[in-house]
């Protein structure tokens, strides 16, 4: 059922307690068995996403390649994820608006991003003071997020590679020399 509500996300639609009934194949009957709320359904569909698309959101390794090969890297790796998940991660920030669980598994899923992109870029990041170093993991993941994604791909009809491009020279900018 779970995985049901999440398909029916990943295709650009808002489901229903009918519709994820319908999707998964069960009864209405079966569903509120299970849950007692369609806000009971969506929360712990937001919590699969990390289970079930945790590929999505892994870096590739940090020490294979040069800074403009992991460069690349992590902006293919972003980018992967946001052209997979938008729907997904778009709905759980609208979200997060009115609904404390929601607000509080989108800021747990920036602090890991966040932790991911320190981890990622270590050897640019460390000689740098604690609070430029937050700062600048900030800024790249700013840089790097779905709402970046949806400026790029959506508002500004960008194709891939000019978003990729452009993180791309963002990115380089902003680290410091290694």
């Amino acid at each position: 059922m779970i995985d049901s509500f999440i398909d029916v996300l990943l295709e650009g639609g808002v489901p229903t307690a009918e519709e994820a009934a319908k999707r998964a194949d069960v009864s209405m009957a079966t569903l509120f068995r299970y849950f007692a709320t369609l806000d009971e359904i969506r929360h712990d569909a937001m919590a699969r996403v990390l289970d079930r698309f945790h590929h999505l959101f892994a870096l590739p390794d940090s020490a294979v390649g040069g800074r403009e090969q992991r460069i690349r890297s992590f902006v293919a790796a972003r980018l992967d994820l946001h052209e997979a998940l938008h729907t997904l991660q778009l709905f759980q920030r609208a979200t997060a608006v009115s609904d404390s669980a929601a607000a509080e598994l989108v800021h747990n899923s920036r602090l890991m991003m966040a932790e991911q992109t320190g981890r990622y870029f270590e050897p640019e990041l460390r000689d740098l003071t604690p609070v430029r170093r937050e700062s600048l993991v900030a800024t790249l993941d700013v840089v790097t997020s779905v709402e970046s994604w949806q400026a790029f791909r959506v508002s500004f009809d960008q194709p891939i590679a000019r978003a990729r491009r452009a993180w791309f020279d963002a990115v380089d900018h902003l680290l410091p020399p290694h």
